[in-house]
């Protein structure tokens, strides 16, 4: 159910009823939707509206969920539309050098065999590059970076692992990312990072948001394991 709409800092939200206790946002822009996206999520960050107890921001919308604080989706829509007067907050975006062993990864092959690159181009490649972290998702604290160079872009695998070690640093598409847990998937596996990115016992869990940069840096099987 699509509900009124409002406007930000020349932006046109788009909100709709997610659930009970839940609205998505959508910005309605053709470019630079990430960043859009990452800004407004800050802010609501920033500001703490009363009853707000996730904000989820994803590729092409932000999830707001909420408790009893508020007592429906239009009282949230009225405070999204106060904020609509409030000033963008400037961001402090986290940079954080990733160490990455691609000796670990597990489908060399089928990346040289697919860009047509050996595989020290693509290492090359990939940990040059400053990524931006998009979204949070498919397993708690797992990373979906955007800024993956073209060359090395790969489909994902037509039949995915049962199993992929915390830690796996993969090609999935244009995308790459970080299984921060152990868990099945289809990503093509380049590497593993000793650093550990989710922890269930603090708050947030993730050590990283939506919008924060990384860059890889390339280690030794030695180094990985002494980490």
């Amino acid at each position: 159910m699509e509900l009124k709409s409002f406007q930000h800092s020349g932006v046109s939200w788009q909100v709709s009823i997610l659930g009970e206790k839940a609205l998505l946002l959508k910005p309605d822009v053709e470019s630079d939707k990430l960043h859009v996206i990452h800004k407004f999520s800050h802010l609501l960050d920033e500001y703490l509206i009363f009853g707000v107890v996730d904000i989820v921001p994803a590729y092409d919308s932000i999830a707001i969920i909420f408790d009893e604080g508020l007592r429906n989706h239009i009282e949230l829509i009225d405070r999204l539309i106060e904020l609509s007067t409030s000033e963008n907050v400037i961001a402090s975006s986290l940079n954080r050098e990733v160490p990455v062993c691609y000796h670990l990864g597990l489908d060399w092959r089928e990346l040289e065999n697919h860009t047509n690159l050996a595989k020290s181009e693509i290492i090359e490649i990939h940990s040059s590059k400053i990524y931006t972290v998009a979204m949070i998702g498919f397993i708690p604290g797992f990373i979906f970076l955007d800024g993956l160079d073209p060359s090395i872009s790969c489909p994902r695998k037509s039949r995915p692992r049962t199993n992929i070690p915390e830690g796996s640093v993969g090609i999935g598409g244009n995308q790459t990312g970080v299984y921060s847990l152990e868990s099945p998937g289809g990503w093509n596996i380049i590497g593993r990072t000793p650093f550990s990115f989710f922890d269930i016992e603090k708050s947030p869990p993730s050590k990283l948001k939506a919008g924060d940069k990384i860059k890889f840096v390339q280690i030794s099987e030695y180094e990985f394991w002494d980490f």
